[in-house]
């Protein structure tokens, strides 16, 4: 057991990398066909056995179904091509009204207006034609009143009226140039008979509307979906839906043989089998051409800092070149008895110019069902043989649990989410609208679907030590670490830090794109303050609570005391949480968002840099941030034996300390190849990339200034193709 495997030098481990880096690079282009199995969508994914159609004959009869329902989305084109909507004004005179008022409806917040929501006024003829009559906003106190031609609307002509309320459902790009176009769909319609229209003024009274209601049985900000097919605030577009059918069909039925296999004959399946059945990743493709390369020290360090889990090294209080990396596990959450979820202490040399070597790995709390204290520490050098061996598994298990919840979920999917809550509650006419939206779609659609697939009953309570109330806890405190006030890039440690690089670089690349559209369009930003007002109001009034800000110091043991105070002085390093700052207290917590702009009426000094900075951050969460960690799950947590979500206990005395060999702390059949179905599934399923455009709504700008730094990225061994241009996996 050494730095290297026997025989072997650094460059002989990166040479191998590169090829089998190659072998198993992800594709994303699409396959399958009619003839083979179908996936109806993402919301029909399951850990178990998802709504994959798979008889010919059933196939053929969702191709009847599918035929007749594009049949009558043609007959609604013919329609609509011909009696368009078109936006003249029917009638001249403005003699009389209609008005009313429009609020959210949930109970807390039933008093809180809408302001500039679109709203129109249609009559349809008995023909079937769409006449309008008027268009408006509401104002800031969410009153409509919009004018029209009553003697107009008493012609024979017109059967019926329709009040609509709109929002923005989708923003276009000329692909040859910057000029953009908002495309508004109905949120709700209302039929006003014509027999009704008898006075000069007709009030709607007024309407509760249930738009993207804030969830109130968690204490962070998530959206209200009951049911994903019928109620949802957005939809996946087609391009999304069929992107997951014709890449991920493979995969499931892959999981759905296995799963037969287990239940009838157990005995013919295996981890080895498992892993083997699905498509070769990193680390397996590399220990074929150079067995213990993916195992050995230099790999090790070369991965927690440049891999999927690209950790903070905070520097030793005392030896020069030392750092620490921590992966804190099960402290005070819900966990089960069958999985070890310990914490990871891990103390790496960086010398000058070169990558991380462990040299110490610290475990805290059980690691065998013989001993359950939380407190208990264990130490490992590399001069412990195989155990040092056994530790480092350990530390990627812990290391990619944590990753998963902390940087992925919560640090990407729900703190990406709690924006696009925000922007959609408030932004309509301010151009932040058309800046924001292309990043922050379809995220709260992928995070409803975790809660079902990952978290609830999903696959990480089954195949991990966090229930799924201990995983909802776990994300309250991270999220209590998410702020865009003052956050900046990583700091790269040497050369060797590709990652802090990357993420440098792609920074200045958010940013020059968000100062030069801040350029172009104060002038509208400016005039809708408001609507940035209520953004940043909704952004803080629904934030975590600050991490550890209510925690009674003087109740916890030396040891917990100790613990967390480890946890503070990480998380606010690992997230760049500014603790110094001044923040608001709503409804007796102090809340983890800072906010933009305190003025409904204008910007005050600092504001317009402040709306800046939280608009960069938004962006850099919902791209390179999640894309990083989506894409490099099926590099490090792809295979089976080297780093699953979780190692149980099994019955040994040594518990997790045991050889690879020993199955009985892997993950079971089931749970091995639900894993591998999920990090194929989070990796291989992406759609929506910045240089793609696959649906014209990346601003050219941003594009094209990512393009000019394609070269300096792929130095960086990031391929800017494959940088989403949002969250929706």
């Amino acid at each position: 057991m050494s730095l290297f495997p026997k025989g072997a030098t650094e460059e002989d481990i990166e040479r191998v990398y590169l090829e089998a880096h190659k072998e198993t690079r992800i594709d994303y282009s699409k396959t399958g066909g009619f003839f083979g199995p179908k996936l109806r969508n993402i919301n029909h994914l399951e850990v178990g056995r998802s709504k994959v159609i798979n008889s010919w004959y059933v196939r053929t009869a969702e191709y009847i179904l599918v035929f007749y329902e594009r049949t009558l989305e043609w007959l609604k084109k013919v329609n609509r091509a011909l009696y368009p909507r078109k936006t003249t004004i029917y009638g001249k005179r403005k003699d009389a009204y209609i008005t009313g008022k429009l609020t959210f409806a949930m109970r807390d917040d039933y008093a809180i207006p809408l302001h500039n929501m679109p709203v129109r006024f249609w009559a349809r003829t008995w023909f079937g034609g769409w006449r309008l009559f008027a268009e408006g906003y509401s104002d800031r106190d969410g009153l409509v009143r919009i004018d029209y031609d009553y003697l107009e609307s008493r012609r024979f002509r017109y059967k019926t009226f329709h009040f609509e309320i709109c929002q923005l459902s989708h923003f276009f790009f000329n692909p040859n140039d910057r000029v953009g176009s908002i495309e508004w769909e109905v949120f709700e319609r209302i039929k006003i008979p014509k027999s009704d229209l008898t006075g000069m003024g007709y009030n709607i009274g007024n309407l509760q509307l249930f738009f993207w209601e804030y969830r109130r049985d968690v204490a962070f900000p998530r959206v209200v979906i009951n049911d994903h097919d019928e109620d949802s605030p957005e939809y996946y577009s087609d391009g999304r839906n069929d992107a997951i059918q014709q890449q991920f069909v493979p995969i499931e039925l892959t999981k759905e043989k296995h799963l037969v296999q287990i239940k009838l004959d157990p005995d013919s399946i295996s981890i080895p089998s498992i892993q083997a059945d699905y498509p070769k990743n990193l680390t397996v493709a590399m220990e074929e051409k150079l067995p213990y390369s993916t195992r050995c020290d230099y790999w090790f360090g070369r991965r927690m800092m440049n891999g999927m889990n690209c950790a903070t090294f905070l520097p030793d209080a005392k030896e020069a070149e030392r750092y620490w990396v921590k992966y804190f596990g099960a402290c005070d959450y819900e966990v089960n008895d069958e999985y070890a979820f310990p914490t990871v202490e891990i103390k790496f040399h960086i010398p000058k110019g070169g990558l991380p070597i462990p040299e110490e790995i610290i475990t805290t709390g059980p690691v065998s069902s013989h001993d359950k204290d939380q407190f208990i520490k264990r130490n490992f050098t590399p001069a412990d043989g195989d155990r040092w061996e056994q530790a480092k598994r350990v530390a990627r298990v812990s290391g990619g649990l944590s990753t998963e919840l902390d940087d992925h979920f919560a640090g990407t999917h729900v703190n990406t989410e709690q924006f696009s809550i925000a922007a959609r509650r408030n932004l309509r006419k301010s151009p932040l609208a058309t800046l924001l939206f292309p990043h922050l779609k379809e995220v709260a659609l992928i995070n409803h679907s975790a809660d079902s697939i990952l978290i609830g009953p999903g696959y990480i309570p089954k195949a991990s030590a966090l229930t799924a109330r201990g995983i909802v806890q776990r994300c309250t405190d991270m999220m209590g670490v998410m702020d865009w006030k003052n956050w900046e890039p990583m700091e790269v440690i040497n050369e060797r830090h590709t990652y802090a690089k990357a993420e440098n670089l792609f920074w200045e690349v958010v940013g020059e794109f968000v100062d030069n559209f801040f350029e172009e369009h104060e002038v509208g930003i400016i005039e809708e303050w408001f609507e940035v007002f209520r953004f940043s109001e909704d952004l803080v009034q629904n934030s975590a609570e600050a991490f550890h800000s209510s925690i009674n110091w003087g109740t916890l043991t030396k040891e917990e005391k100790e613990r967390e105070e480890k946890r503070v002085e990480y998380y606010h390093a690992r997230f760049r949480f500014d603790p110094d700052l001044e923040r608001v207290r709503y409804k007796g917590k102090l809340r983890a968002m800072s906010p933009i702009t305190t003025n409904p009426l204008a910007p005050e000094p600092g504001d317009m840099e402040n709306l800046k900075q939280a608009c960069k951050y938004a962006i850099m969460m919902a791209t390179f941030m999640h894309t990083w960690v989506n894409e490099h799950q099926y590099e490090d947590i792809g295979e089976i034996l080297y780093s699953s979500l979780g190692l149980r206990f099994g019955e040994h005395k040594d518990g997790i300390f045991r050889d690879e060999s020993d199955y009985s702390i892997s993950p079971d059949l089931t749970r091995a190849t639900q894993m591998m179905w999920f990090s194929n599934l989070l990796s291989r399923t992406e759609y929506g990339f910045i240089t793609r455009n696959e649906e014209n709504d990346i601003d050219p700008l941003f594009r094209d200034i990512l393009e000019k730094k394609r070269s300096e990225f792929k130095n960086l061994y990031v391929e800017i193709d494959n940088i989403e241009s949002r969250t929706n996996i």
